[in-house]
Protein backbone atom coordinates (compact mmCIF):
# COMPACT_ATOMS: atom_id res chain seq x y z
CA UNK A 1 0.00 0.00 0.00
CA UNK A 2 1.46 3.62 -1.46
CA UNK A 3 1.65 5.68 1.93
CA UNK A 4 2.18 9.66 0.83
CA UNK A 5 3.36 12.18 3.89
CA UNK A 6 1.31 15.51 3.19
CA UNK A 7 2.06 18.51 4.69
CA UNK A 8 -1.37 20.26 5.20
CA UNK A 9 0.44 23.88 6.38
CA UNK A 10 1.97 26.49 4.95
CA UNK A 11 -0.23 26.83 1.58
CA UNK A 12 -1.67 30.13 0.87
CA UNK A 13 -5.82 28.69 0.77
CA UNK A 14 -4.83 26.56 3.57
CA UNK A 15 -5.61 22.92 4.93
CA UNK A 16 -9.35 23.12 3.75
CA UNK A 17 -8.60 23.50 0.51
CA UNK A 18 -5.65 20.57 0.51
CA UNK A 19 -8.04 18.14 2.57
CA UNK A 20 -10.53 17.98 -0.28
CA UNK A 21 -8.02 16.52 -2.45
CA UNK A 22 -6.62 14.41 -0.52
CA UNK A 23 -10.28 13.41 0.16
CA UNK A 24 -10.71 13.29 -3.95
CA UNK A 25 -7.62 11.04 -3.97
CA UNK A 26 -8.26 8.84 -1.58
CA UNK A 27 -12.32 8.34 -2.59
CA UNK A 28 -10.64 7.31 -6.22
CA UNK A 29 -7.56 4.90 -4.68
CA UNK A 30 -9.01 2.57 -2.32
CA UNK A 31 -5.24 0.72 -1.61
CA UNK A 32 -3.65 4.21 -0.80
CA UNK A 33 -2.84 5.81 2.51
CA UNK A 34 -1.87 9.14 4.17
CA UNK A 35 -0.39 10.54 6.94
CA UNK A 36 -1.43 14.43 7.47
CA UNK A 37 0.62 16.81 9.35
CA UNK A 38 -0.86 20.32 10.71
CA UNK A 39 -3.82 20.47 13.20
CA UNK A 40 -5.61 17.49 14.50
CA UNK A 41 -8.45 19.56 15.59
CA UNK A 42 -9.32 21.53 12.52
CA UNK A 43 -8.32 18.27 9.95
CA UNK A 44 -9.78 14.93 11.75
CA UNK A 45 -13.72 16.63 11.30
CA UNK A 46 -13.03 17.38 7.52
CA UNK A 47 -11.97 13.09 7.19
CA UNK A 48 -15.18 12.03 8.74
CA UNK A 49 -16.44 10.26 5.50
CA UNK A 50 -13.00 8.11 5.34
CA UNK A 51 -12.08 5.20 6.70
CA UNK A 52 -9.82 5.81 9.52
CA UNK A 53 -7.33 3.06 8.83
CA UNK A 54 -6.55 4.89 5.18
CA UNK A 55 -5.03 7.96 7.29
CA UNK A 56 -3.34 9.12 10.29
CA UNK A 57 -2.64 12.78 11.41
CA UNK A 58 0.28 13.58 13.12
CA UNK A 59 -0.38 17.12 14.93
CA UNK A 60 1.42 19.99 14.35
CA UNK A 61 1.61 23.82 15.06
CA UNK A 62 5.15 25.04 13.76
CA UNK A 63 5.14 26.44 10.04
CA UNK A 64 8.49 26.27 8.27
CA UNK A 65 9.09 29.67 7.03
CA UNK A 66 9.62 30.67 3.60
CA UNK A 67 13.57 31.43 3.35
CA UNK A 68 15.01 29.40 6.17
CA UNK A 69 18.86 28.38 6.98
CA UNK A 70 19.86 25.02 7.22
CA UNK A 71 21.00 24.93 11.02
CA UNK A 72 17.29 26.80 11.80
CA UNK A 73 15.45 23.69 9.78
CA UNK A 74 17.49 21.01 12.33
CA UNK A 75 16.08 22.65 15.11
CA UNK A 76 12.38 22.89 13.43
CA UNK A 77 11.65 19.52 14.47
CA UNK A 78 7.96 20.32 15.70
CA UNK A 79 7.40 22.02 12.45
CA UNK A 80 4.67 20.21 9.99
CA UNK A 81 7.09 19.96 6.99
CA UNK A 82 9.99 18.56 8.84
CA UNK A 83 8.09 16.00 10.44
CA UNK A 84 6.42 14.73 6.93
CA UNK A 85 10.39 14.50 5.49
CA UNK A 86 10.86 12.60 8.38
CA UNK A 87 8.27 10.23 7.69
CA UNK A 88 9.97 9.73 4.49
CA UNK A 89 12.85 9.20 6.11
CA UNK A 90 11.96 6.60 8.56
CA UNK A 91 10.51 4.55 5.74
CA UNK A 92 6.82 5.39 7.62
CA UNK A 93 5.94 7.15 4.09
CA UNK A 94 7.19 6.96 0.46
CA UNK A 95 6.54 10.46 -0.60
CA UNK A 96 6.28 13.55 0.92
CA UNK A 97 3.94 16.66 -0.52
CA UNK A 98 3.93 19.95 0.49
CA UNK A 99 2.58 23.46 -0.86
CA UNK A 100 4.45 25.44 1.39
CA UNK A 101 8.06 26.61 1.44
CA UNK A 102 10.23 26.37 -1.18
CA UNK A 103 13.14 26.92 0.65
CA UNK A 104 12.33 24.69 3.56
CA UNK A 105 11.56 21.86 1.26
CA UNK A 106 14.67 21.97 -0.73
CA UNK A 107 16.99 22.47 2.95
CA UNK A 108 15.27 19.80 4.58
CA UNK A 109 14.93 16.76 1.90
CA UNK A 110 18.65 17.49 1.22
CA UNK A 111 19.32 17.12 4.68
CA UNK A 112 16.99 14.50 5.67
CA UNK A 113 16.75 12.18 2.56
CA UNK A 114 20.31 13.23 1.33
CA UNK A 115 21.20 12.68 -1.92
CA UNK A 116 21.10 9.59 -3.85
CA UNK A 117 25.15 7.69 -4.11
CA UNK A 118 26.89 9.73 -7.42
CA UNK A 119 24.25 12.43 -7.54
CA UNK A 120 26.04 15.81 -6.92
CA UNK A 121 23.18 17.77 -7.42
CA UNK A 122 19.51 17.28 -6.54
CA UNK A 123 17.18 19.42 -8.89
CA UNK A 124 13.84 20.46 -8.96
CA UNK A 125 12.34 19.97 -11.94
CA UNK A 126 8.83 21.00 -13.10
CA UNK A 127 6.60 20.03 -17.11
CA UNK A 128 5.75 23.59 -18.55
CA UNK A 129 2.67 23.88 -20.60
CA UNK A 130 3.31 24.52 -24.56
CA UNK A 131 1.93 25.49 -27.51
CA UNK A 132 0.49 22.03 -28.62
CA UNK A 133 -2.20 20.43 -26.45
CA UNK A 134 -1.51 17.69 -24.02
CA UNK A 135 2.39 18.23 -24.38
CA UNK A 136 4.45 19.19 -21.75
CA UNK A 137 8.10 20.55 -21.51
CA UNK A 138 10.51 19.10 -18.58
CA UNK A 139 12.96 21.81 -17.32
CA UNK A 140 15.26 21.44 -14.51
CA UNK A 141 16.90 22.73 -12.29
CA UNK A 142 14.24 25.35 -11.58
CA UNK A 143 15.81 26.74 -8.78
CA UNK A 144 17.19 24.34 -6.10
CA UNK A 145 20.66 25.40 -5.71
CA UNK A 146 21.79 28.72 -7.57
CA UNK A 147 25.34 27.82 -8.55
CA UNK A 148 25.99 24.55 -10.71
CA UNK A 149 28.78 22.85 -12.47
CA UNK A 150 28.93 20.68 -15.57
CA UNK A 151 28.60 17.92 -13.78
CA UNK A 152 25.27 18.84 -12.01
CA UNK A 153 23.75 19.91 -15.57
CA UNK A 154 24.78 16.62 -16.56
CA UNK A 155 23.33 14.58 -14.05
CA UNK A 156 20.08 16.64 -14.57
CA UNK A 157 19.71 15.58 -17.95
CA UNK A 158 20.19 11.69 -16.54
CA UNK A 159 17.37 12.09 -13.87
CA UNK A 160 15.53 14.23 -16.06
CA UNK A 161 15.19 11.61 -19.05
CA UNK A 162 14.50 9.03 -16.27
CA UNK A 163 11.23 10.80 -15.16
CA UNK A 164 10.09 12.00 -18.88
CA UNK A 165 10.16 8.06 -19.50
CA UNK A 166 8.59 6.60 -16.33
CA UNK A 167 5.78 9.55 -15.06
CA UNK A 168 5.47 11.33 -18.30
CA UNK A 169 5.49 8.10 -20.48
CA UNK A 170 7.68 9.64 -23.29
CA UNK A 171 9.90 6.94 -24.66
CA UNK A 172 12.67 8.59 -25.99
CA UNK A 173 12.93 11.82 -24.74
CA UNK A 174 14.53 14.99 -26.63
CA UNK A 175 16.72 16.77 -24.47
CA UNK A 176 18.32 20.12 -24.92
CA UNK A 177 20.72 22.67 -22.56
CA UNK A 178 18.89 26.24 -22.14
CA UNK A 179 21.83 28.32 -23.67
CA UNK A 180 21.41 32.24 -25.41
CA UNK A 181 22.27 30.77 -28.64
CA UNK A 182 21.54 27.11 -30.51
CA UNK A 183 25.45 27.03 -31.83
CA UNK A 184 27.60 24.51 -30.19
CA UNK A 185 30.24 26.56 -27.53
CA UNK A 186 27.66 29.02 -26.38
CA UNK A 187 27.00 30.01 -22.97
CA UNK A 188 28.41 30.22 -19.94
CA UNK A 189 31.47 27.77 -18.86
CA UNK A 190 29.58 25.19 -17.09
CA UNK A 191 26.61 25.42 -20.19
CA UNK A 192 29.55 24.63 -22.43
CA UNK A 193 31.22 22.02 -20.10
CA UNK A 194 27.46 20.25 -19.88
CA UNK A 195 27.51 19.99 -23.63
CA UNK A 196 30.69 18.40 -23.86
CA UNK A 197 29.48 15.57 -21.50
CA UNK A 198 26.61 14.96 -22.73
CA UNK A 199 27.59 14.87 -26.48
CA UNK A 200 30.64 13.08 -25.68
CA UNK A 201 29.06 10.81 -23.15
CA UNK A 202 26.80 9.91 -26.80
CA UNK A 203 23.41 10.79 -24.74
CA UNK A 204 20.25 9.60 -26.00
CA UNK A 205 18.73 11.69 -27.78
CA UNK A 206 20.27 14.81 -27.45
CA UNK A 207 19.82 17.72 -29.48
CA UNK A 208 21.99 20.45 -28.67
CA UNK A 209 20.81 24.22 -27.40
CA UNK A 210 17.84 25.71 -27.14
CA UNK A 211 16.95 29.66 -26.92
CA UNK A 212 14.34 30.42 -24.03
CA UNK A 213 12.16 31.83 -26.39
CA UNK A 214 11.87 28.42 -27.95
CA UNK A 215 11.43 26.18 -25.13
CA UNK A 216 7.70 26.37 -24.98
CA UNK A 217 6.89 25.38 -28.83
CA UNK A 218 5.90 21.81 -28.29
CA UNK A 219 9.09 20.74 -30.00
CA UNK A 220 11.55 19.84 -26.80
CA UNK A 221 10.87 16.86 -24.24
CA UNK A 222 13.45 18.22 -21.13
CA UNK A 223 15.82 20.89 -21.03
CA UNK A 224 18.34 21.24 -18.23
CA UNK A 225 20.24 23.99 -17.21
CA UNK A 226 21.69 25.37 -13.59
CA UNK A 227 19.46 26.42 -10.87
CA UNK A 228 19.94 30.07 -11.44
CA UNK A 229 18.58 30.44 -15.22
CA UNK A 230 16.35 27.62 -14.54
CA UNK A 231 14.51 29.96 -11.74
CA UNK A 232 14.88 32.93 -13.30
CA UNK A 233 13.00 31.26 -16.57
CA UNK A 234 10.58 30.04 -14.26
CA UNK A 235 9.39 33.39 -12.67
CA UNK A 236 9.77 35.20 -16.01
CA UNK A 237 7.40 32.81 -17.77
CA UNK A 238 4.91 33.02 -14.51
CA UNK A 239 5.25 36.83 -15.22
CA UNK A 240 4.66 36.77 -18.57
CA UNK A 241 1.75 34.72 -18.82
CA UNK A 242 0.41 36.90 -16.14
CA UNK A 243 0.38 40.13 -17.77
CA UNK A 244 -0.80 38.65 -21.00
CA UNK A 245 -3.84 36.95 -18.98
CA UNK A 246 -4.35 40.42 -17.99
CA UNK A 247 -3.96 42.18 -20.87
CA UNK A 248 -6.55 40.00 -22.83
CA UNK A 249 -9.30 40.26 -20.20
CA UNK A 250 -8.39 44.35 -20.39
CA UNK A 251 -8.81 44.25 -24.17
CA UNK A 252 -12.78 42.75 -24.14
CA UNK A 253 -13.59 45.66 -21.37
CA UNK A 254 -12.63 48.74 -23.93
CA UNK A 255 -16.90 48.88 -25.39
CA UNK A 256 -19.27 47.22 -25.88
CA UNK A 257 -18.51 45.71 -29.10
CA UNK A 258 -15.54 43.97 -27.68
CA UNK A 259 -17.56 42.54 -25.28
CA UNK A 260 -19.61 41.05 -28.12
CA UNK A 261 -16.79 39.96 -29.90
CA UNK A 262 -15.69 37.96 -26.90
CA UNK A 263 -19.19 36.31 -27.31
CA UNK A 264 -18.20 34.78 -30.32
CA UNK A 265 -14.08 33.92 -29.27
CA UNK A 266 -14.30 33.37 -25.71
CA UNK A 267 -14.25 29.67 -26.57
CA UNK A 268 -11.21 29.62 -28.13
CA UNK A 269 -9.62 31.75 -25.50
CA UNK A 270 -10.81 29.32 -23.01
CA UNK A 271 -9.30 26.19 -24.85
CA UNK A 272 -6.30 28.56 -24.92
CA UNK A 273 -6.46 28.86 -20.72
CA UNK A 274 -6.99 25.04 -20.37
CA UNK A 275 -3.74 24.31 -22.84
CA UNK A 276 -1.78 26.68 -20.65
CA UNK A 277 -2.73 25.91 -17.27
CA UNK A 278 -0.04 24.51 -15.50
CA UNK A 279 -1.74 23.21 -12.71
CA UNK A 280 -2.54 19.91 -13.99
CA UNK A 281 1.50 19.17 -14.04
CA UNK A 282 1.23 19.23 -10.21
CA UNK A 283 4.14 21.41 -9.13
CA UNK A 284 7.67 20.90 -8.85
CA UNK A 285 9.60 17.44 -8.26
CA UNK A 286 13.09 17.10 -6.26
CA UNK A 287 15.26 15.03 -8.72
CA UNK A 288 17.98 13.19 -6.90
CA UNK A 289 17.31 12.76 -3.00
CA UNK A 290 16.72 9.32 -1.21
CA UNK A 291 12.68 9.60 -1.71
CA UNK A 292 10.01 11.29 -3.60
CA UNK A 293 9.34 14.71 -2.59
CA UNK A 294 7.10 17.31 -4.44
CA UNK A 295 6.61 20.38 -4.09
CA UNK A 296 3.46 21.85 -5.01
CA UNK A 297 2.85 25.47 -5.92
CA UNK A 298 1.79 27.81 -2.57
CA UNK A 299 -1.63 29.19 -4.47
CA UNK A 300 -2.37 25.45 -5.32
CA UNK A 301 -6.26 25.15 -5.24
CA UNK A 302 -7.59 21.50 -5.05
CA UNK A 303 -7.36 20.23 -8.62
CA UNK A 304 -3.72 21.40 -8.76
CA UNK A 305 -3.31 20.18 -5.53
CA UNK A 306 -4.49 16.60 -6.30
CA UNK A 307 -2.65 16.95 -9.62
CA UNK A 308 0.33 16.83 -7.11
CA UNK A 309 -0.66 13.80 -5.24
CA UNK A 310 -1.15 11.76 -8.21
CA UNK A 311 2.22 12.64 -9.89
CA UNK A 312 3.62 11.59 -6.07
CA UNK A 313 1.26 8.36 -6.80
CA UNK A 314 3.25 8.00 -10.04
CA UNK A 315 6.33 8.66 -9.32
CA UNK A 316 5.81 5.82 -6.46
CA UNK A 317 4.67 3.42 -8.55
CA UNK A 318 7.16 3.40 -11.33
CA UNK A 319 10.17 3.23 -8.22
CA UNK A 320 11.48 6.35 -9.65
CA UNK A 321 14.00 6.56 -7.17
CA UNK A 322 15.46 3.22 -7.73
CA UNK A 323 15.58 3.61 -11.55
CA UNK A 324 17.79 6.77 -10.61
CA UNK A 325 19.98 5.15 -8.06
CA UNK A 326 20.62 1.83 -10.90
CA UNK A 327 21.48 4.60 -13.30
CA UNK A 328 24.05 6.27 -11.18
CA UNK A 329 25.51 2.63 -10.07
CA UNK A 330 25.78 1.76 -13.63
CA UNK A 331 27.55 4.86 -14.68
CA UNK A 332 29.78 4.51 -11.55
CA UNK A 333 30.66 0.88 -12.98
CA UNK A 334 31.47 1.96 -16.37
CA UNK A 335 33.71 4.84 -15.46
CA UNK A 336 35.63 2.67 -13.26
CA UNK A 337 35.65 0.04 -15.95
Amino acid sequence: MITIAIDLMGSDLGYEELSKSVIQYLNEEKDRRVILFGDQEKIKPLFASIDSSRYEIVHCEDVIPMEIKPLDFLRSKKASLYKAIDAVRNGKADAILTAGSTGGFVTGCSMLLKNIEGVTRSGLCTPFPTAKEGKGTVILDVGASNVNQSEDIYGFARMGRIYCQNVLDMENPSTFVLSNGTEEGKGTDEIIGAYKLLKDNNFPNFQGNAEARNVLDGNHDLIVTGGFCGNIFLKATEGMASIMNGLIKQSFKRSLLTKIGYLFSHKGFDKMKEIMDYRRFGGAILLGVNGVAIKAHGNSNTYAFYMAIKVADQMVKSDIVNKIKKEFEHQDEKQAD
